[in-house]
């Protein structure tokens, strides 16, 4: 999936920061060129905070790159679908219908209402009908691929977000496929493995899970970060602030390590256990593998003990994923305080390499 560098930079945002990357690529080699991270302000409300102050986070993660090129957003949540197909061969010209219309029928939303984009892995269709015909009964051969499809109203709303920050959205992903991106970038999978990257957001954990066959598995839980904070916010009757500032080893921490350890682990076992589940489902679909390794990242995960509880509880081997440690950087950015919190940086960097080259419609 990972392209050569356009230029672009990704933007990733979320409920509570922007994160933004820009990369190069030279070959097989790709260069973090710039990283930037900015808070979204709180207001003291629950919900979605104002329009205007993710605004501002865009406008400042752009200001510290110094440039305001086009940029790349994603999406997630339950608006947005990735899934995979399999047909026989079939004339060009039909391949965009019949991929709407598997769209429309997978995916949990009206398809009218929505735009389908499609990348076709193998057996690249014939130009007309008697060709495929010969082709398919020649070998049986199959065209396989997947799509992503997004409401068209939360794709207007993200749009508008980057031109109220001054911004030009030229491209627009999906969390997990520039999750997996960024993994092919930093050449973490080996050959036969089947891999999990699990990002940890505010309001939604990204499943992304790719093997040899190059068929995505892409999932949102509705269950993150927020979840587990106001959890372990009750079993220890504090307020999130303190909770946070325990998570974070703060010398001023009110909530010792000792009485915390198991109060994350209980909270996050209810996280591992919706991550299970998606993973039994994953397991149903034709030829499967078991995943191998679970790579976690997303800024949550920098806390040493939501780490640890995440890694013991998950079915497979686990281990915290940092991009920014596993891809060369420039001096810039390794002395950029944003450096520090690389395993958050995941989607920012997936959709970094992307390339208008990389649309299909």
């Amino acid at each position: 999936m990972a392209s050569r560098g356009s230029g672009l930079v990704g933007l990733d945002i979320g409920s509570t920061s922007v994160k933004a990357a820009r990369t190069r690529r030279r070959g097989d080699r790709v260069t973090v060129t710039g990283v930037a991270q900015s808070a979204i302000e709180p207001t003291g409300q629950p919900g979605m905070p104002p329009e205007e102050k993710i605004a501002m986070a865009v406008w400042r993660c752009l200001r510290v790159l110094g440039s305001r090129p086009g940029v790349v957003c994603s999406l997630a949540g339950p608006e947005v679908a990735v899934r995979t197909f399999e047909f026989p061969v079939l004339p060009r010209h039909q391949l965009a219908s019949a991929v709407e219309l598997e769209a429309a029928q997978v995916c949990p939303f009206e398809v009218s209402e929505a735009s389908v984009s499609y990348h076709v892995l193998s057996a690249p269709a014939p130009k007309d009908a008697k060709a495929a015909e010969a082709k398919a009964g020649a070998d049986g051969e199959r065209i396989r691929g997947f799509f992503a499809a997004a409401r068209n109203k939360i794709i207007q709303h993200r749009k508008a977000l980057c031109e109220r920050g001054d911004a030009s959205c030229v491209l627009m992903d999906v969390d997990g496929l520039a999750l997996l991106n960024c993994l092919e970038a930093c050449q973490r999978r080996k050959a036969g493995e089947a891999v999990m990257v699990l990002n940890v957001g505010h309001a939604y954990t990204n499943v992304a899970i790719v093997s040899d066959d190059g068929l995505p598995f892409v999932r949102d839980i509705n269950f993150a970060s927020d979840h587990v904070l106001t959890r372990i916010s009750q079993m220890v009757g504090a307020s999130r602030d303190k909770v946070e500032a325990a998570l974070e080893g703060g010398v001023e921490a009110e909530i010792s390590k000792a009485k915390l350890q198991p109060v994350v682990r209980q909270a996050c076992a209810a996280l591992a256990d919706r991550v299970t589940e998606t993973l039994r489902y994953y397991g149903t679909r034709k030829s499967s593998p078991a995943v191998d390794r679970v790579y976690l990242c997303g800024g949550f995960t920098q806390s040493g003990a939501v780490a640890k509880a995440l890694i013991s509880l998950l079915p497979a081997k686990t281990e915290l994923w940092d991009p920014l440690a596993a891809l060369p950087c420039t001096r810039a950015v390794r002395k950029s305080p944003a450096a520090e919190h690389g395993p958050a940086f995941a989607v920012a960097i997936g959709l970094a390499l992307r390339t208008l080259r990389d649309v299909h419609d």
